[in-house]
């Protein structure tokens, strides 16, 4: 291989947008659709039958889980870092899927859980978006890999 087409090579795999899943997107959007789909349930049930406390109910319930699937409580799950910038995806139902600049700021933190927090967990604040807690194992280390992919990506838009 010529030093050309050597050079093009390794441009064009750096370039490639990088994936990384911190949790299964494919799980939590299952839990969201199958919360969403009993709701739907009764709401469609609740207007066959005629009954409007039912429907109200129903309504209030759809708001609750639309809040909740978009509340602090749910971190991103997965993460895309490309010359575009950094897509933050949070699953199905959620309305805050962003994309980021890639010269976000970006810190791995630690936070205590449990009832005695006892337990270290951590996540990866990217901006002002936090990403679903892991544990020490292999999540630590997806978390600073996605912090190196980033400082690469940023790196890589300087010297254009």
């Amino acid at each position: 291989m010529t030093p050309f087409k050597s050079l093009c090579y390794m441009m064009t795999q750096t370039m490639a947008p990088q994936i990384f899943v911190i949790k299964s997107l494919y799980i939590q959007n299952t839990i969201m659709l199958f919360v969403l789909g009993v709701v739907v349930f009764f709401l469609v049930y609740s207007l066959a039958k005629k009954k409007p406390k039912h429907l109200i109910a129903s309504f209030l319930w759809i708001i609750i889980v639309v809040w909740f699937f978009n509340s602090p409580f749910f971190g991103f799950s997965a993460v895309s870092v490309s010359p575009e910038g950094i897509r933050l995806n949070y699953g199905i139902l959620s309305l805050r899927n962003d994309l980021l600049p890639i010269d976000s700021p970006w810190k791995v933190e630690t936070h205590l859980s449990g009832i005695r927090k006892m337990k270290k967990l951590y996540l990866i604040r990217i901006a002002a978006r936090e990403s679903m807690k892991v544990r020490r194992n292999n999540g630590l280390d997806l978390l600073e890999k996605i912090g190196g992919a980033i400082e690469d990506m940023k790196a890589q838009k300087r010297t254009k």
